[in-house]
C-alpha cells in the first residue's frame, strides 16, 4: 500500500502487475512470429509463381489481381481507374518491380530481419503519398470543351477590361473588378 510519503511498498505489489508485463511480451512475440510466418508464406508463393509463370504471364497476373482487388474494394469505378493507372508508366513500373522481386527471390528489404519501423519511417516507405498514388485516376489533361471555354472566357475578360479601365490601367470611376467579371460573363453568354 501507499505510506504517508506516497511510496509503494514492494511487498504489496499484486500478481496482476507482473502478469501485465508477461502479456505484453507474449503479444510482441506472437506478433513477431506472425510477421515471420507471413514473410515465409510470401517467399513460398514467390517460388510457386516463379516455377509456374513466365515474366509476361506474371505481369498479366499481377495486373489482373490489382484490378480485381480495386474492384472489390471500391466498385467498378475503382477497378476502371486502377486499370487506367496500370497503363501509365508509374503503374507499369510497379508491376515490373513486383515481377523482378518474384524472379530475384525476396527483395532486399524482405531479406533483412523483420524489425518494427518507427511511425514516420513507415509512412514514408508506405508509398501512400507518392505522386503516382496521389494522382491515380486523375487525368492531368484538360478536356477539349473546358479548354475552349477557358480560351473564350479569357478573350471576354480582355475585352471587358479594355472597356471598363482607363489607359493607365485604373478602373473607371464607380466601377469595380466585380463589374469587369460580370461584363465578361455577359459577353461570354453572347458568344455562345
Amino acid at each position: 500500500m501507499v505510506d504517508e510519503l506516497g511510496a509503494y511498498d514492494r511487498d504489496d505489489l499484486r500478481r496482476d502487475d507482473f502478469d501485465r508485463f508477461d502479456d505484453r511480451d507474449r503479444y510482441n512475440f506472437e506478433r513477431d512470429m506472425a510477421m515471420e510466418r507471413a514473410q515465409e508464406e510470401e517467399m513460398r508463393q514467390m517460388e510457386r509463381d516463379r516455377a509456374e509463370y513466365t515474366p509476361k504471364q506474371l505481369q498479366k497476373y499481377y495486373s489482373n489481381v490489382a484490378i480485381a482487388g480495386a474492384t472489390l474494394g471500391g466498385g467498378p469505378v475503382a477497378g476502371a481507374s486502377m486499370a487506367a493507372f496500370l497503363k501509365t508508366p508509374p503503374g507499369r513500373a510497379i508491376i515490373n518491380n513486383r515481377v523482378e522481386a518474384t524472379y530475384s527471390g525476396a527483395s532486399k528489404s524482405r531479406q533483412k530481419k523483420a524489425r518494427r519501423s518507427a511511425g514516420r519511417e513507415q509512412i514514408r516507405t508506405s508509398g501512400q503519398f507518392n505522386r503516382a498514388s496521389l494522382l491515380m485516376g486523375i487525368n492531368p489533361k484538360p478536356r477539349k470543351k473546358n479548354k475552349k471555354h477557358c480560351k473564350n472566357l479569357s478573350t471576354c475578360f480582355k475585352e471587358a477590361n479594355s472597356k471598363l479601365r482607363l489607359k493607365n490601367g485604373k478602373l473607371r470611376k464607380g466601377k469595380s473588378q466585380s463589374d469587369v467579371a460580370k461584363l465578361a460573363h455577359r459577353l461570354l453568354k453572347k458568344m455562345k
